[in-house]
């Protein structure tokens, strides 16, 4: 894939979702996942991601400007501007409990691609995330959904 396909967006936003619960399900508290810098800044990282593709998505009409999917983008930009300022409690929270109604509507979004191009696109991120067994299998469930 030469030129980056619009919709990859919204499998990346999949992605660090699952990379996100992964790491979010290793704490039990704010604290230890702040202090612990490759965790914390691995999952500021995914949100990061989340929100820049949010973003694009936004941009390429894949999703309307509205206030949840703005809330995305801006706290990506909290997280990128502000970093000196990050709740570590409101993170993890949102890392344990708000992700859900994102992931399902970035899913419907995908589920709504044709057929052949969406296994072609999570073709492609799965070779991608190879690495990655939990990603890996998130991806062939979607995959495995038809609509």
């Amino acid at each position: 894939m030469c030129e980056r396909e619009k919709e990859l967006f919204l499998i990346d936003i999949i992605v660090a979702i699952e990379k996100i619960k992964k790491i979010a399900s290793k704490f039990e508290n704010s604290e230890d996942l702040k202090y612990d810098f490759l965790h914390w800044d691995s999952i500021i990282r995914e949100f990061e991601i989340i929100g820049e593709a949010m973003r694009y998505s936004i941009n390429f009409k894949l999703f309307e400007n509205d206030k949840e999917k703005r809330a995305v983008v801006d706290f990506r930009n909290i997280l990128t501007h502000k970093y000196f300022g990050i709740d570590p409690d409101e993170v993890l929270n949102i890392a344990k409990t708000k992700l859900e109604w994102l992931e399902n509507l970035v899913i419907n979004r995908i589920l709504n691609i044709e057929k052949s191009k969406r296994n072609e696109l999570l073709d492609y991120l799965i070779e991608e995330n190879f690495y990655l067994p939990f990603v890996v299998e998130k991806l062939e469930k979607i995959k495995n959904e038809s609509k």
